[in-house]
């Protein structure tokens, strides 16, 4: 075969439209990630994951301006239909916002049954974050008390009114962050009362917020999932997490130091940590703490660009597999590690063993042993 002389981008994008009409193959083993003998010498684009759901994800390259949507080839994407009254089926939810006049409009959409929603919210609510069915609105100094929204027809008359207040929320505080993660039935959410600041969730069924963690600087990273409430804070990105469901005022125990990694999502019982700090002279590479005995091993010795929380308590990162292709991992909780890695989307290939592979006909030629998921 004649090798393309196409840009490495360019050839990237024909790859992952190749998956896209073929379907990716998955790797020999959910468990498999690069082995210390590969050797990775081509870089391939950097992959920004913009949403990610429980059977698709949306992602864009290099920073570009067009945005795309993959699969993961380990899930299968249910046949039922899936409505706002269902809080867990908001896991492949994806919102979108618009504004007209003064009016903010919230389009809702499941991406494998295709049920949809769309309401507004009323004038002076400023939107703040979507997770799953549930939208949080205000909150802030020019948006009152913070507020549940949901589309309506199946909801009670007073959220069609004026949304649901998050109770446990002091009156007068003002909330400085809002964050979805891996949960659609909890939101992250940090404010500031009278000097000191608070954080916690908020839970989208009962409307109510729980605190666990005071005192926290504006720059800590906050993630959980439907188990563990984990924060990233100081300049030794200390690492602390707590159960939820604690008692308020439960402080959560420290893990240790992150080094120069940082906190990107809480899977299963673990706290994956990515993205190096540019001037550590670290490894890109993807770690995971337990979150049960602070035990820390890594998941990936080489990845690119930012590991990415799923609504489903899942997470993507991009990081080559042993054939010399750089691909999207569905990571998922279970397996003998805690984490299973799921090889997914061909994103680009790299040299490997002195070996090119780049363009489609090479790397429709790879052969793979193809395992179905346990």
């Amino acid at each position: 075969m004649i090798p393309s002389r196409r840009s490495p981008k360019a050839l990237a994008a024909l790859v992952l439209a190749a998956a896209a009409v073929f379907g990716a193959v998955p790797g020999a083993s959910a468990d498999d990630h690069p082995g210390p003998g590969v050797q990775v010498v081509a870089e391939a684009p950097s992959v920004s994951y913009l949403w990610a759901g429980s059977h698709s994800f949306d992602f864009s390259l290099d920073g570009g301006a067009t945005t795309q949507a993959g699969f993961y080839q380990n899930i299968e994407p249910p046949l039922s239909s899936a409505k706002p009254s269902d809080l867990s089926s908001g896991a492949d939810v994806r919102s979108s916002v618009t504004n007209q006049g003064d009016v903010t409009i919230v389009s809702q959409v499941h991406r494998s049954s295709g049920d949809a929603t769309r309401f507004a919210l009323p004038k002076g609510q400023t939107f703040r974050a979507a997770s799953g069915w549930s939208v949080l609105a205000g909150g802030n100094s020019g948006g009152g008390q913070l507020r549940v929204w949901r589309a309506s027809a199946l909801l009670p008359v007073e959220n069609a009114i004026g949304g649901r207040v998050v109770a446990g929320i002091p009156s007068g505080a003002t909330v400085y962050l809002v964050r979805p993660g891996g949960s659609v039935r909890y939101a992250a959410v940090a404010y500031r009362y009278q000097g000191v600041a608070t954080a916690g969730l908020v839970d989208l069924a009962t409307y109510s917020f729980s605190p666990y963690a005071t005192g926290l600087s504006a720059s800590a990273q906050i993630f959980y999932n439907d188990r563990w409430f984990a924060t990233d804070e100081g300049p030794n990105h200390t690492l602390s997490v707590v159960r939820v469901g604690s008692a308020p005022g439960a402080e959560p125990p420290a893990l240790g130091d992150a080094g120069p990694y940082r906190l990107r999502a809480v899977v299963g019982d673990h706290l994956v940590l990515g993205d190096p700090e540019p001037a550590s002279g670290a490894p890109a590479r993807v770690e995971a703490v337990s979150a049960v005995d602070g035990s820390r091993r890594t998941v990936f010795d080489a990845a690119q660009s930012g590991v990415a929380p799923g609504q489903d308590g899942a997470a993507l990162a991009t990081a080559p597999d042993g054939t010399g292709l750089w691909r999207v991992y569905h990571l998922l909780p279970g397996g003998n590690t805690g984490i299973q890695a799921w090889p997914s989307w061909i994103i680009a290939s790299t040299e490997a063993a002195g070996r090119k592979s780049w363009g489609l006909g090479r790397v429709l030629e790879v052969g793979f042993v193809v395992r179905s998921a346990p």
